[in-house]
């Protein structure tokens, strides 16, 4: 029996060659990857991938990788080229591009792949332009923050690192307070991290400084030293890990109001810790009590922050590392920082180390800072910032690019983390993978998923863009 051929059938047939063909195209067409050079800042000098990595995604994958020349990273051009990349100022034949922070508007190239922190997807503001160009350019954005597991869990992090490098800069501000206030502290002996040749060096120099600690104590006046984390990941877990170097005791919150209030149970040659969590601090505002963990993520706005009266008046250093966002209410506000220095003599919430660093997020008076300039000090009362150690208010070192200050030790972590997910982009199986699918902010000029709720932030930005010119407008025709 003979059959015609259903020519919709045969064009079926045709079109389902042609994406097989074309995404096998894609597939081959995969073939260079680039690390661009970082120009955010002169400080930055860590690297998405290291010489170890390149050569071994070149040799299992085949794959060309560009690098563009510096000389401020922590493996020179040389190690690269070793391991079998191309050195070079040109990396527009790329077809992915990595890079560490965010690039400049002007840098980036049309229709290709970039990964790297575009602190976008939660609609922060500052970066609503460079995502409008990402979107004018149609690139593919993919953002290693949003690379997690089912759990959502990340998967490739600088967390720990910053907790490194957070906690020794926050115990070299909080010997510079002391000595503003007239005392000479070990703490004194502790550098920035960026000064450590290696991150073992410098949990060595807090180890000999909690010796010394140990054998001579800190001031009676601002002992015992409590040291209060916020946070239970990655951050935290670097920052403890530092903690750990002093000696030290754990106490729960509840003991907090009796450490600082009955200090002749306590000792001075030690330091004491806790670890705070949600439940510690939150109510909600009906009931006055905690629900659940699941209930508050639901229902943030039916929460509010104790914060400023059950925790901080018994705090000598805060180390905030919790993630929040603008759902969430604050853990401490403007008004609140004000009530607890109003109360406190300058003697309780000396330092807080806001290694989250979300510009006016859960510290409503935070913002960044630079290596460079690594402390400012918000008097509430005053409603004023300064920069005197021994002025009033409390001292905030909010940098944001700590893991840079220990760049060989987090690039290489770094490295390790996101090799396997390299493998996957080379291969071609990038929308068949579900991390790198869901990290996808933008692609071919759109919003992805989740992330369309963006358009509304790029929209007031837009707004905010227009009414500036119109002011600036109105301002130049004015007659003289």
């Amino acid at each position: 029996m003979n059959v015609k051929a259903n020519p919709f059938s045969l064009l079926s047939r045709s079109q389902s060659y042609f994406r097989y063909t074309t995404n096998l195209y894609q597939v081959r067409c995969l073939q260079s990857i680039a690390l661009r050079r970082e120009d955010k800042s002169h400080w930055e000098r860590r690297v998405a991938l290291t010489p170890d990595t390149v050569s071994r995604l070149i040799k299992e994958t085949g794959v060309r990788i560009y690098v563009q020349p510096c000389n401020k990273r922590v493996f020179n051009d040389n190690k690269f080229r070793n391991a079998g990349a191309i050195v070079q100022e040109d990396i527009s034949n790329a077809d992915v591009i990595l890079g560490i922070k965010e690039v400049p508007a002007e840098h980036l190239i049309p229709n290709k792949t970039y990964i790297f922190f575009s602190h976008t997807h939660k609609g922060q503001l500052y970066n609503m332009p460079m995502l409008q160009d990402v979107l004018d350019k149609k690139i593919r954005l993919i953002d290693y923050e949003l690379m997690t597991d089912s759990q959502k869990r990340r998967l490739v992090l600088f967390g720990t690192h910053a907790g490194y490098a957070g906690m020794i800069d926050g115990l070299h501000g909080l010997g510079r307070r002391l000595l503003g206030l007239g005392y000479n502290t070990p703490f004194m002996h502790i550098a920035m991290s960026h000064t450590y040749k290696s991150l073992d060096s410098a949990k060595s120099t807090v180890k000999d400084i909690g010796a010394t600690i140990a054998d001579e104590g800190l001031p009676n006046d601002f002992s015992p030293m409590t040291f209060v984390f916020t946070g239970t990941g990655n951050v935290s877990n670097g920052v403890q890990q530092i903690f750990k170097c002093l000696p030290h005791e754990y106490i729960e919150v509840k003991d907090l109001k009796e450490c600082v209030m009955t200090p002749h149970k306590f000792s001075n040659h030690k330091v004491y810790g806790c670890q705070v969590y949600l439940q510690d601090y939150l109510i909600r505002t009906d009931t006055g009590k905690f629900d659940t963990k699941r209930h508050y993520y639901e229902n943030p706005k039916n929460y509010e922050s104790l914060f400023h009266t059950k925790i901080a008046p018994y705090t000598s250093m805060l180390i905030h590392g919790s993630y929040w966002d603008s759902r969430y209410p604050r853990l401490i506000t403007k008004e609140q920082l004000r009530e607890i220095q109003e109360n406190s003599n300058n003697r309780r919430l000396l330092c807080i180390a806001d290694i989250s660093c979300d510009i006016e997020g859960a510290l409503e008076f935070s913002h960044s800072t630079t290596i460079d300039d690594p402390f400012f000090y918000f008097d509430a009362v005053k409603e004023v910032e300064h920069k005197k150690d021994e002025g009033e208010g409390t001292q905030i070192m909010p940098v944001d690019i700590l893991p840079t200050e220990i760049p060989l030790e987090s690039s290489e972590h770094f490295s390790r983390s996101l090799y396997p997910f390299m493998k996957d982009l080379i291969n071609g199986t990038i929308d068949n993978s579900p991390v790198l699918s869901n990290a996808t902010i933008a692609k071919d000029g759109q919003l992805m998923g989740v992330h369309t709720k963006l358009y509304e932030f790029l929209l007031r930005n837009n707004i905010s863009q227009i009414q500036e010119m119109e002011i600036t407008s109105s301002f130049s025709n004015k007659p003289n």
